[in-house]
């Protein structure tokens, strides 16, 4: 009898959305028997115990934030001090959960990328990112100099013996910004796709979702706010927005789960939950969803055709170029934090919802979903490998 395959899955833990993505990996794998052990941090270790799955926790790694959310050079410089030694306890770490594996994958962690190389073991790694930008025009120098560290990040990366970019292969991929992949590691990086476990068509028909929300069939659009990103963001957009939603529910039907925070104060006319166990019900069932502009949460509203209004973290590079290039290719408007009030938020939604182009251009990108298969391209890789 072929022994069991034993694989190592480091998931990095700032927001939702790799934990999210990786969520659909371990489960496949554990339906094809594999024994895995999984480590993460933060936001993606309190996910991942969310839905069952069984996970190390290990040192985490962020970036600092101002009180009004947004990303701060100065705080993320101060905070991280200590990153080498906080990296080589992550390290360490990892060296424990891969002993006695065959394979080690990686949600974009370079800590368990270099783990793994010096157990000498194979790596794949699933990344949507590859160079790290930073939008401070301010501190110039101070940008210089974070980004020249990130390229060592882009260097563990570049050790992987397999790189799986899960975005859309162009001209439609969300992080285009951030993935400028080097020649020398074209050979063996592959797009291959967003992480979704279910197609639209795998979900309830949509009448019997609103039914199960509590909305109404009738002809007012219906509008999701999915909070989303790391917690401190996360809840702070939740804060501001949430009373916005209220005053204009003459208007729109409103949802909106908070990804696990509590937010004080409750409200008449918005649907709100805490939690959902299947997100992508909202989505399918959404005329137009609000979100941060993550690169999974943006890649999962395009799967299922939605325009997309995004309020980016600001001075957050990532974000704001995935927010770009979702704006370039016709499927959603950005709203920046700063600016967002009552008036901008109601004509933002009118004018995704009364320009027929915007949903045209989402379902382009539902379309692109439909003729790929990620996770089997995933599968695929590592069975090769072992």
């Amino acid at each position: 009898m072929r022994p069991k395959r034993k694989i190592h899955f480091g998931v990095c833990g700032i927001g939702y959305g790799h934990a999210s993505r990786s969520t659909v990996i371990i489960k496949e794998l554990m339906r094809r028997g594999w024994d895995i052990s999984v480590s993460s941090y933060a936001d993606g270790f309190r996910y991942l115990e969310r839905v069952g799955v069984s996970v190390h926790l290990v040192p985490g790694i962020s970036y600092g934030v101002l009180p009004e959310g947004k990303v701060s050079i100065k705080m993320t410089i101060y905070g991280n001090v200590f990153l080498p030694i906080k990296f080589l306890s992550q390290v360490s770490c990892e060296l424990s959960c891969i002993e006695g594996s065959d394979l080690v994958l990686s949600d974009s962690r370079a800590s368990t990328i270099l783990a793994g190389k010096i157990a000498g073991k194979k790596v794949l790694t699933i990344l949507n990112q590859f160079n790290i930008r930073v939008d401070y025009p301010r501190h110039p120098k101070l940008i210089e100099l974070l980004e020249s560290m990130s390229q060592v990040v882009g260097q563990i990366w570049g050790l992987s013996d397999k790189i799986m970019v899960a975005d859309y292969p162009q001209p439609y991929t969300i992080s285009k910004q951030n993935l400028v992949i080097p020649d020398s590691l074209a050979e063996k990086t592959d797009f291959i796709g967003p992480i979704i476990e279910k197609k639209p068509e795998d979900l309830l028909p949509k009448d019997v979702l609103l039914e199960k929300y509590g909305l109404e069939k009738n002809p007012k659009p219906v509008i999701y706010y999915q909070a989303s990103g790391p917690k401190y963001e996360r809840a702070f957009l939740t804060r501001r927005i949430l009373p916005l939603l209220e005053s204009l529910s003459n208007d729109f039907q409103f949802i909106a789960t908070l990804g696990g925070d509590e937010i004080e104060g409750s409200s008449k006319s918005v649907k709100v939950f805490q939690w959902v166990e299947e997100p992508l019900e909202l989505t399918k069932i959404a005329d137009v969803v609000i979100c941060r502009a993550g690169q999974t949460t943006l890649a999962k509203a395009l799967a299922y055709g939605k325009p997309v209004l995004m309020i980016p973290i600001p001075a957050h590079g990532e974000q704001l170029g995935n927010a770009r290039s979702v704006s370039e290719n016709g499927a959603g408007v950005i709203l920046s934090q700063t600016s967002l009030s009552r008036e901008s938020l109601r004509k933002s939604l009118q004018e995704l919802l009364s320009n027929e182009s915007y949903r045209e251009s989402a379902e382009k990108f539902s379309n692109l979903f439909r003729s790929l298969d990620p996770v089997r391209r995933v599968i695929r890789e590592l069975e090769s490998s072992w």
